[in-house]
């Protein structure tokens, strides 16, 4: 009885510790009818968008162009973070995904397996992985960077959904910060 409840214990911490690999999960973005890591309260302890964060978003045009690929930058700083995530996802004028996001060849992005979700929504999502999350130093975020391949038409506006994390790197769930952000880029006008 001992060896089996020590094997239960084995394997319950494994997948604990596995899905902190994961990065965020799907639909953690702030999108329309996402939550965020801080509504689902796995990193709480402060209201959404609260203390001063500096983020950085680089990369998105005023109006993208069809077909074109987009280089996107995301960085944060916050006094006394250790930790850093970040999901994203892109929409159209109806909340459906709009155009292709691609992690790139960094080791510290990654595109969700659209399996686990694919029945509530088809956008897609990009998260951190368990070694994009630590900055170059205290207060100071990597740098993700990914690419966006926008639509093949201009028919709709794209709405940029982003959720961050600060986080203090006490593995609990209290004393991080979550902070969301929405930028709508328009389509080329012919």
């Amino acid at each position: 009885m001992r060896n089996t409840l020590i094997f239960i214990i084995t394997i319950l911490m494994a997948v604990s510790l596995s899905a902190k690999k994961k990065g965020a999960p799907p639909m953690a973005a702030g999108a329309p009818n996402d939550r965020t890591c801080n509504t689902s309260k796995c990193h709480a302890g402060n209201d959404l968008n609260t203390d001063k964060a500096i983020i950085t978003i680089e990369g998105l045009p005023e109006a993208y162009t069809p077909s074109e690929i987009y280089e996107i930058t995301l960085k944060l700083k916050q006094d006394g973070a250790k930790v850093w995530g970040f999901q994203a996802t892109v929409a159209d004028e109806d909340g459906h995904g709009q155009g292709t996001l691609m992690p790139g060849t960094s080791k510290d992005i990654q595109l969700l397996d659209n399996a686990r979700y694919q029945s509530k929504t088809d956008r897609q999502y990009l998260t951190h992985t368990q070694s994009g999350i630590k900055g170059p130093k205290k207060g100071i975020s990597p740098t993700w960077t990914f690419q966006w391949q926008a639509p093949d038409s201009a028919s709709s506006s794209s709405s940029f959904y982003f959720a961050f994390n600060a986080a203090d790197g006490n593995t609990k769930k209290t004393g991080d910060f979550i902070y969301t952000r929405s930028i709508e880029v328009e389509a080329v006008k012919k």
